[in-house]
C-alpha cells in the first residue's frame, strides 16, 4: 500500500559538535572553512534543499530540512572528513522545536564558551546570508534566525548579559600584555587580517601603544593598507619566516584548512610564545608538542577570562527568559500556520524516488539520495548511536 504523504515530510534538525563535547583538536576535524561552507551550498538534492551552516571557533552546526537525521550526518561527514566513528563519539542531533530552541539559545551567547559572546550573532547572520544568497534558505529557516535576531537585541537593551569586552581576540590580548610585563618582551607578529585579526590588532594598539607589531597576510593590498594606516612593519605571506624570525610573541589568526605555522619557520628565532587562534588549528602539532615555545589555543585562551564572567551569569535566569519567550513566539506562530491548511509547506514535502530501469523501477522510501553510498536504506544500522546531548 502507498504510505500517506505525510510518511514523507521531512523535519527540522541540527547535527553539530561543539566545545562542551570536543576539545581544540578533535573540533578541528569537523571544522568547515570559509571555501568549503561556500562550496557546501552548491550541492543540492532532494533530500537537503534547505539549510544552513554554521561553523565557528565553538562549533560546527548543520540545521535543515531532510526526510531523517543521518542525511545531514552524511553530509557533515563528507564536508569534514570526519569518520563514522567519530561523528558517533562527537556530534548531537536534535529535532524539530528542540533543533529551533538550540539555535535561539545559541543567538542569546548561552551556549557559547565565553558565556555572552556578542559575536555570535553576526556569525549566524552572515551564515543564514550566505544560504539565502545560494538559494538554500526558506521561510522557516528565515523566520527562525529573525526571533535570534530579536532575542541578541532583547538580551543587549535588557540585560547586562554581554556587557563588557570579552571575546578571544581581548582575551589573547590581555594574556600578551601579562607575558610583556613578566618577561620584558615587546615584539609581536600577528599572522591573518580578517576579522578575527583585524580585532586583535586593534587590541593591542589601544592597549599596548610601545608593542613593536609586525603584520603578515595574503591579501597584500589590505595588508599595506592596515600597515601605513598604523605605521606598522608588514610582510607578505609567503616571507612569513622573515617576518617572524625576529618577533618574540606571534599570533596566527588566519582561518585556512591547514596548519600554516611549523617549527621550520620559528627554528634559530626569538619567538617564546604562539597564540593559535584558529578553528581548525592553523599551527602545527611539532610546535605544540616543542619543549621551547609555548602555545596556546583557542579553549586555553577562552578558559583564562571566565573568573571575569561573574556578572554576565548572574544575568543568564534573565536571558533564559527572553529566550523562553521568544521561542514560544515562534512556536504560537507555527500552530496558526498549521490551523490554515492540513497541506505540508513544500519544503516539508519529501516526494519518494523512483529508481531503476522503466521495468524493474520501484519506490525508494523513507531513504535519501546517499543511501547506497552511505546506509543502503537503513541508516540506524550503518551509524552508530549518536551520544545525547542535553544543553
Amino acid at each position: 500500500m502507498k504510505p500517506a504523504q505525510s510518511d514523507f515530510a521531512k523535519k527540522f534538525y541540527v547535527v553539530g559538535v561543539n566545545f562542551q563535547k570536543t576539545d581544540t583538536q578533535h573540533r578541528s576535524k569537523f571544522s568547515i572553512t570559509s571555501a568549503k561552507n561556500e562550496e557546501a551550498y552548491t550541492q543540492s538534492s532532494a533530500c537537503l534543499e534547505h539549510f544552513l551552516i554554521l561553523s565557528t571557533c565553538n562549533r560546527t552546526e548543520i540545521y535543515g530540512f531532510a526526510p531523517c537525521e543521518y542525511v545531514l550526518l552524511a553530509f557533515m561527514k563528507s564536508l569534514s572528513g570526519a569518520t563514522h566513528e567519530e561523528i558517533s563519539a562527537n556530534a548531537y542531533i536534535k529535532e524539530g522545536d528542540d533543533a529551533v530552541k538550540h539555535l535561539l539559545s545559541v543567538a542569546s551567547g548561552l551556549d557559547s564558551q565565553i558565556p555572552g559572546d556578542y559575536e555570535i550573532i553576526s556569525q549566524i547572520r552572515k551564515a543564514f546570508q550566505l544560504s539565502k544568497d545560494a538559494g538554500k534558505s526558506n521561510g522557516f529557516i528565515e523566520r527562525v534566525v529573525n526571533h535570534a535576531n530579536q532575542i541578541s537585541k532583547a538580551i543587549k537593551n535588557s540585560t547586562a548579559f554581554s556587557d563588557g569586552t570579552v571575546s578571544v581576540s581581548y582575551a589573547v590580548v590581555q594574556q600578551v600584555r601579562k607575558i610583556m610585563e613578566k618577561e620584558n618582551l615587546r615584539k609581536i607578529c600577528v599572522v591573518g587580517l580578517g576579522k578575527m585579526g583585524h580585532n586583535t590588532l586593534k587590541y593591542l594598539i589601544q592597549h599596548m601603544p610601545d608593542a613593536k607589531i609586525t603584520l603578515v597576510n595574503r591579501d597584500e593590498t589590505k595588508l599595506n593598507e592596515i600597515a601605513s594606516a598604523n605605521q606598522l612593519n608588514a610582510f607578505p605571506f609567503r616571507s612569513l619566516t622573515d617576518a617572524v624570525k625576529e618577533n618574540e610573541i606571534v599570533i596566527v589568526a588566519t582561518g585556512v584548512a591547514e596548519p600554516i605555522l611549523n617549527l621550520s619557520h620559528v627554528k634559530g628565532s626569538s619567538v617564546k610564545y604562539i597564540f593559535d587562534l584558529a578553528m581548525p588549528r592553523n599551527v602545527h602539532e611539532d610546535l605544540y608538542q616543542s619543549n621551547e615555545i609555548k602555545v596556546f589555543d583557542v579553549d586555553q585562551i577562552s578558559s583564562s577570562i571566565n573568573d571575569t564572567l561573574d556578572k554576565r551569569l548572574a544575568e543568564i535566569p534573565k536571558v533564559k527568559a527572553i529566550v523562553q519567550a521568544k521561542a514560544q513566539e515562534f512556536f504560537d506562530w507555527q500552530e496558526r500556520r498549521k490551523s490554515r491548511t492540513t497541506a505540508p509547506l513544500k519544503y516539508e514535502q519529501f516526494l519518494p524516488h523512483v529508481i531503476g530501469s522503466t521495468e524493474n523501477s520501484h519506490t525508494r522510501q523513507y531513504t535519501c539520495f546517499m543511501a547506497d553510498q552511505c546506509c543502503e536504506g537503513k541508516p540506524g544500522k550503518a551509524w552508530l548511536p549518536v551520544q545525547a546531548y542535553s544543553a
